[in-house]
């Protein structure tokens, strides 16, 4: 009798409504509430890009779709999609897989790039329910997908889509992703590393004259976090023979507040500024041939 599977797609999460953003936020901020006047920026930012973020939507969509992939392989598991900051929490959906009975386990994060902050993070959440509700289940997780070859293709494909019409002499490609704090590097924390290779399979695959690497959304706690940011990125390049910007977020794979606002808004207006023409790459979203490797990668994890 065969054992009874598991795929557990694990995302960030995002606020399901605008009075959500207060308990969102909360959770994050490991149970601080947010000042009232970054509350207030915080819904103004959401109100900005239309309400809430299509994440928990389009990653719902993902999960569908890395099942597909596994199902690719021949094997037949029950999909069970978890959140790292809203219900239902990757540990919530960890007790509803135990108490379904599932044997066998393969977590998936919707984040290609390595990190204690970040994969390690969804994680401990994982195996920390595992571990009280069903310790014998077995429960392998995709660490890092940065390099799949389907990634890097799509990834392209958006950028190159963006490039046309512009002379490449004259445009510069910024790959951008969430910053982290800077005391990862001392670490030995490869989140880093990670992100400059899936931007230097691009830069290659597309034989990019101009491009470079910024980071973005950095949170104000304090302490230093990795950089340079990317607003900085386009100021400094402002005025050094480029005229156009072609954005693409390597870091994330699904449209929210940090793709739709940071970059949709925040770096198009400081290129607008600076007098320098803005476009951004389509992130990967409901893509079948990325999130279909993605799900092949993950059926190698089942015995």
């Amino acid at each position: 009798m065969s054992k009874k599977r598991g795929l557990l797609v694990m995302h960030y999460g995002t606020p399901a409504t605008l009075d959500d953003v207060l308990p969102y936020y909360t959770h994050i901020r490991r149970g601080r509430p947010p000042e009232p006047a970054q509350l207030n920026d915080l819904v103004e930012r959401y109100k900005s890009i239309g309400g809430p973020s299509p994440l928990a939507h389009i990653s719902e969509r993902q999960a569908e779709l890395v099942l597909s992939g596994v199902r690719e392989e021949g094997i037949e598991a029950n999909l069970y999609v978890g959140a790292k900051h809203t219900h239902p929490f990757v540990g919530e959906v960890v007790e509803r897989m135990a108490a379904d009975g599932i044997e066998e386990a393969v977590g998936v994060v919707l984040a290609p790039h390595f990190s204690t902050y970040s994969v390690a993070s969804y994680e401990h959440y994982a195996f920390e329910a595992r571990d009280k509700t069903a310790p014998a289940m077995k429960l392998n997780c995709v660490q890092r997908w940065g390099t799949l070859p389907e990634l890097v293709a799509g990834l392209s494909e958006r950028v190159q889509h963006q490039l046309a019409g512009w002379t490449p002499d004259e445009t510069l490609v910024v790959f951008s992703a969430h910053s982290l704090p800077q005391r990862i590097v001392a670490d030995g924390d490869p989140y880093q590393d990670e992100l400059l290779e899936t931007s230097q399979l691009v830069a290659d695959r597309l034989q990019l004259p101009n491009w470079t690497f910024a980071f973005q959304s950095a949170s104000t706690t304090g302490e230093p976090w990795l950089g340079p940011d990317i607003l900085d990125v386009l100021a400094d390049k402002a005025g050094k023979g480029f005229r156009n910007v072609v954005s693409c977020t390597v870091g994330f794979v699904s449209d929210h507040l940090e793709v739709l606002y940071d970059l949709g808004i925040e770096a198009r207006d400081k290129c607008a500024e600076l007098g320098l023409n803005f476009r951004r790459a389509e992130t990967i979203g409901e893509d079948p041939k990325v999130m279909g490797a993605l799900g092949r990668l993950a059926a190698g994890l089942f015995a």
